[in-house]
C-alpha cells in the first residue's frame, strides 16, 4: 500500500534525514534463501516496497542453498521433475507460500515493519549507516578562536 497524503505530511514534519525521503532509519536486508514467499512483508509494508506476485520463480528455488527452506523444496523438485521448468509458474490462489516477492528499495521507508512481520526471520532491519559525526578533537579545534 503506498504512503497516503497524510503519511507524506507526517514524514515531512520529521527532522533531518528522516524527512529527506531516504528512509526512517533502518537498512532492510533480505535473506531470500530463508523466504517462504508467504507475502506477510507485502501485507504489512506501508509504502508498497514489497509486493506479492502471482507466480513462482523456479530458478530461485533450484539455486537456493541446500540447507535452506527453499533449498529443501528445490531438492525435492529435482527428484520428481523430468526436466527443470524454464519459466515462472502461476500459483493457484489457495496456495499461500512460495510466491515471488518483489522488493523495490527506492520505495522503502526503512520502517522495519516487514522485518517485524516476517514469520521466518528472512528480513532483517539493521540500523542505517550514517555519515560519521565529527570527533570531539576536531570540534574543539574548530571552536577555538584564532
Amino acid at each position: 500500500m503506498p504512503v497516503t497524503h497524510r503519511g507524506r505530511e507526517i514524514i515531512a514534519r520529521l527532522p533531518g534525514s528522516i524527512a529527506s525521503g531516504v528512509g526512517l532509519g533502518c537498512e532492510i536486508v533480505r535473506h531470500e534463501e530463508l523466504c517462504v514467499g508467504c507475502g506477510t512483508c507485502a501485507t504489512v509494508c506501508p509504502s508498497g516496497a514489497s509486493t506479492l506476485g502471482d507466480t513462482f520463480d523456479v530458478e530461485q528455488l533450484l539455486s537456493a542453498p541446500e540447507d535452506s527452506r527453499r533449498g529443501a523444496l528445490g531438492a525435492a523438485l529435482r527428484r520428481v521433475a523430468r526436466h527443470a521448468p524454464t519459466h515462472f509458474i502461476a500459483v493457484p490462489p489457495l496456495v499461500t507460500t512460495f510466491r515471488t516477492i518483489s522488493y523495490d528499495a527506492e520505495c522503502c521507508l526503512g520502517c522495519g515493519a516487514c522485518a517485524r512481520g516476517c514469520p521466518v526471520e528472512a528480513i532483517e532491519a539493521r540500523p542505517a549507516i550514517t555519515a560519521a559525526a565529527p570527533s570531539d578533537a576536531s570540534q574543539a579545534v574548530a571552536g577555538t578562536p584564532s
